[in-house]
């Protein structure tokens, strides 16, 4: 929750992105979950930034069986199908880096309505 506040400070903040950080209380997780998610979210983050021209950005933190993280932005969103057939790197490895922990990335998007991204992976550690 700390490196992902930095981030908003230092970057969306400055680049006059809104930005919102709602957490639970999080228990001690194990590391290698916390480093997936934040680079998954610093992921997110980038491409709203980039290619979103998102005025508002939101990231949420809750645990319930699972620890579940949701970046949503206002931006531009885009074909999520075509940019899945067609390279998106970035969707990848944030797809990859969930599935490595035993979880799951989806997102919701459209051309006009915003980006949703949601990472849930178990709290547990996974070899």
């Amino acid at each position: 929750v700390g490196a992902l506040h930095k981030r908003l400070e230092a970057v969306e903040n400055r680049a006059g992105v809104r930005t919102r950080l709602i957490a639970d209380d999080l228990l001690e997780i194990p590391m290698t979950v916390e480093e997936e998610l934040y680079l998954i979210a610093i992921e997110a983050l980038n491409n709203s930034l980039k290619h979103a021209a998102a005025s508002a950005v939101t990231i949420s933190l809750h645990i319930n069986e699972a620890l579940s993280l949701e970046i949503k932005d206002d931006g531009r969103g885009f074909d999520l199908e075509f940019a899945s057939n067609g390279g998106g790197l970035g969707l990848t490895s944030m797809k990859e880096r969930a599935a490595r922990r035993g979880g799951e990335l989806t997102i919701s998007t459209s051309p006009g309505a915003g980006t949703t991204v949601n990472a849930r992976i178990p709290i547990f550690e996974h070899d």
